[in-house]
């Protein structure tokens, strides 16, 4: 197992609205990847296309596009269509879960089961494949039929692609994550879900 003071040169895309659980897997995973954040799908797309993540982590319930949008876009860009993506879904049913795969996701979690060491285990599946104890991991990374549809329009009010031009989106995960702006409430649950999977 890689030890967490050896950084990874593996970048991973997290996605989610929720700023609560962004902030939770981001200070999981800053401490062995390149880390980067978008509160949306068309955000988390242009940012991925300006810098390809080898992994994104892609909530399924979202404003904007959800995250089946954002799975088809991103294996319908040539860019993008060998990006490892693990969907996050609060639905356990098993259209969602079908949904997810039939559409090119490559795994994934559950957020309401959630656990720090799956997490960190899945990704670690796809970012250092030789150091994976999974020995499933041949069946969730076999090629899957993906559908190419085109890639939906992006709604006028999402300015994610102007802010990655003007060069915002280079901004280090700490200036990204200073700008969410937690209040106190939230920043104690996060201290204390963190707590608990320490």
């Amino acid at each position: 197992m890689i030890k967490t003071s050896e950084k990874s040169n593996a970048r991973v895309l997290v996605i989610d609205d929720d700023p609560l659980f962004r902030n939770l897997m981001v200070s999981f995973l800053r401490r062995e990847y390149i880390v980067s954040v978008a509160s949306d799908g068309s955000e988390g797309f242009y940012k991925a296309l300006e810098y390809p993540p080898d992994i994104a982590i892609v909530d399924v319930q979202m404003d904007v596009w959800d995250g089946l949008q954002t799975l088809k876009a991103f294996r319908s860009h040539p860019m993008l269509t060998q990006t490892k993506i693990i969907m996050l879904t609060s639905d356990a049913s098993k259209e969602t879960v079908i949904a997810a795969i039939q559409n090119g996701a490559n795994d994934y979690i559950i957020k309401t089961s959630f656990s720090k060491t799956e997490f960190l285990e899945k990704v670690r599946k796809y970012t250092h494949p030789e150091i994976s104890n999974d020995v499933n991991s041949s069946e969730t990374q076999d090629a899957v039929p993906v559908s190419r549809e085109p890639i939906p329009e992006v709604p006028q009010q999402a300015s994610a692609r102007e802010s990655i031009v003007a060069g915002t989106s280079s901004a280090s995960v700490e200036d990204q994550l200073g700008e969410l702006s937690l209040d106190q409430t939230e920043e104690e649950q996060l201290q204390e879900l963190m707590e608990d999977w320490d």
